[in-house]
Formats: C-alpha cells, sequence, structure tokens
C-alpha cells in the first residue's frame, strides 16, 4: 500500500511552484511554555489550532486537549477534552500570540464545544476533532469529524462522519447543524476552508473548502457553496475537473495523495492561493500555491520537516498573519511528541 501511494505522490502536478520557501519556530502558542497563562485553563497539551477571524479577534479550535497534574505538565495526562476554542485579539505573530480567552466552564478551565464520547478506539467514537474554521458576517462555522477510533499506524484512523456547528455570538457558545456533512467513507471528512475574496471568488460569494478522507494517505478535492448556505448540504458542488456538479462523487482529485490536515488561504501580495497539508510518506508540511481554489495546484514546496521538527503536522494560516506584500506568513503547527503548537513563520522567495 505505501508503496502504491508513493508512486502516486511522485505524478507530475499541473506547474512548477512560484516561490521557494523556508520557515522558523517563533514561540510556543500553547501549553507549559506559551506566553499565555495555561494553568487556569488547563491546556498542558494540545494540538492543530484551525482559525478563523470575527470582529477584529483570531478564534482559534484545538484538538484533544488534556490538563495539568497538579503543577506537573505530563504528556496525555487528566481532563481529556476533544476539543476547546480560544480567542486572541494580538494579530501581530512576529513575537508570537498571547491567547486572552478561552470557552471556560464555571470553574475557569477550557471545555468542550463538541462533547467527544471518549469510546475505546473503533467501539463507537474515541473523539471529535475539528478540522477547519470559516467566519461568514457575524457567523462563525466549526467543521469536525467524528472520529471512530486512531490506528497504531501513524496517519491512519476511521471516522463515523463529519457535521458543521455555528455559533453567532463570537465562537462562546455552539449549535449543531441540521444535518451530517460526510458519511464514514466521505471524500469530505477533513476540510479546509475560506470565504476570502480572492480570484475565483472575487466577490466572496462562496465558502470554498479543499477535502480530503479521514486520514494523511489519501488526496483531496474541492467543494464550494454559497456563503449564506454552508449548512444546507444539499446546497454544496464540487468541482469535477472542468466544472461544477451536485454530486460529491464526481469530485476529482485536484491534489495527489497524501494530504491530510489542510488549510486554505489567499494571499493578496503574491495573487494566489495557499494551502498546506501534512505529507506523512515524506515526513514533511507541504505548501501550494494556485490561481484558483480548485487548481490547478503547483508542485510541492517543504514548508517544514520532520526532521527539523520531530513528528510536525498542521500548519494553519489566517488572513491577518500574512504580510502586505505576501513574501511572510505566520501558521500554527503542532508537534506530537511535546503535544503542543507552535507560531512558525514562513518566508517566500521569487524564483
Amino acid at each position: 500500500m505505501a508503496a502504491a501511494l508513493a508512486l502516486l505522490v511522485t505524478l507530475t502536478p499541473a506547474f512548477a511552484t512560484d516561490y521557494s520557501v523556508t520557515s522558523e519556530k517563533v514561540k510556543a502558542l500553547t501549553g507549559p511554555n506559551a506566553p499565555a497563562p495555561m494553568k487556569g485553563p488547563d491546556i498542558c497539551g494540545t494540538d492543530l489550532g484551525t482559525m478563523a477571524e470575527i470582529d477584529g479577534k483570531i478564534v482559534l479550535a484545538f484538538g484533544d486537549t488534556f490538563g495539568w497534574n497538579e503543577n506537573a505538565c505530563i504528556r496525555f495526562g487528566p481532563n481529556w477534552r476533544s476539543n476547546v476554542v480560544a480567542f486572541t485579539s494580538d494579530l501581530d505573530a512576529s513575537d508570537g500570540i498571547v491567547i486572552d480567552d478561552w470557552v471556560k466552564g464555571e470553574d475557569g478551565k477550557a471545555v468542550e464545544i463538541a462533547r467527544g464520547a471518549h469510546q475505546d478506539a473503533f467501539k463507537g467514537e474515541q473523539t471529535k476533532i475539528p478540522t477547519a474554521m470559516v467566519a461568514v458576517g457575524d457567523t462563525l462555522y466549526l467543521h469536525y469529524m467524528s472520529v471512530n477510533g486512531f490506528s497504531s499506524m501513524g496517519g491512519v484512523w476511521l471516522c463515523n462522519w463529519s457535521r458543521f456547528i455555528s455559533s453567532t455570538d463570537g465562537g462562546k457558545t455552539w449549535s449543531p447543524g441540521p444535518d451530517e456533512f460526510g458519511s464514514f467513507k466521505s471524500s469530505f471528512n477533513m476540510l479546509a476552508l475560506s470565504a476570502q475574496p480572492g480570484v475565483g471568488n472575487e466577490d466572496g460569494k462562496y465558502v470554498y473548502a479543499v477535502g480530503t478522507p479521514c486520514g494523511r494517505f489519501a488526496g483531496a478535492r474541492v467543494g464550494r457553496v454559497a456563503a449564506d448556505q454552508v449548512l444546507d448540504t444539499k446546497a454544496w458542488e464540487y468541482f469535477d475537473g472542468s466544472g461544477w456538479v451536485s454530486d460529491r462523487a464526481q469530485a476529482t482529485e485536484v491534489i495527489k495523495p497524501g494530504a491530510g490536515e489542510g488549510s486554505l488561504v489567499w494571499n493578496p501580495g503574491i495573487k494566489r492561493w495557499m494551502y498546506t497539508t501534512l505529507n506523512e510518506l515524506s515526513e514533511t508540511i507541504e505548501l501550494r500555491f494556485a490561481e484558483r481554489p480548485e487548481g490547478p495546484w503547483s508542485a510541492p514546496e517543504v514548508l517544514a520537516r520532520g526532521s527539523d521538527y520531530a513528528q510536525a503536522y498542521g500548519a494553519y494560516m489566517t488572513p491577518s498573519w500574512i504580510s502586505e506584500d505576501g513574501l511572510s506568513f505566520w501558521f500554527v503547527m503542532s508537534q506530537f511528541g511535546p503535544y503542543n503548537t507552535y507560531v512558525m513563520k514562513a518566508t517566500l522567495t521569487p524564483r
């Protein structure tokens, strides 16, 4: 299986990249080395950090989160929460990001916004993991996957389904969408979302989604929906290689395997869409460029290597963290070893 997937990864993409990229770690975002206090909200370890911007703030959604054992921060410790949400008004990531607040319970600890069942792996629901978030007007939409179980093999897990939840108060409270968005075998159980105006979405009419199945060994496909109809699963349409169709089964791969957790932004400085994802096979986080959200997407550039940042994954971007000229941007990266998130800086160099 791995050999076949590796062969697919080497297939020639549509065009070469216009930029080379380098990256460096800026500062921890969460955990014991974060610049914001983490004991009060009980954030010893967490991952992911998908973002959306609303009312001058950035809202961040993290994945499986664990608390402190009194004053000790022990990896995968107590108080397991499947997902937590944080807020920051710090839009300057150049010196790190200070988290201002969390969705909290009466005890001051960060709480789940979508409760996970925490059942044994492959015996129901192990956890609920946020995959993407987007703001449309005064509404936040967060997409999460219900994980049936994580395999002992890295990058492999099965899902029950995926769903949207929404918030109209800036992320403080959340309501479930009326329908499941993806079934257990859906190619859109993990999403990268953007409603930014850019080429292909000049007036911000659509929310675009680059979607993958659960796990990190499949390819990516593209869907979109009118921005005011995100929760209507029947309103979505999918790119079939030449146009947009209502049948999700006809969505064509725009990025070959392997792709996993992703992030999508429009970079106005260089007038390109950017998409990041982990390539589990090469142990690198990859960056691609396109003139339109559906592609064609460029060959991948290495954004971060596992050899430099052990067990790195996830590279979540947000518009305010892109420099005016588009040649620098900041992103949130996870590392599984310390099991926390970090602010990273990327620098693009024109070829």
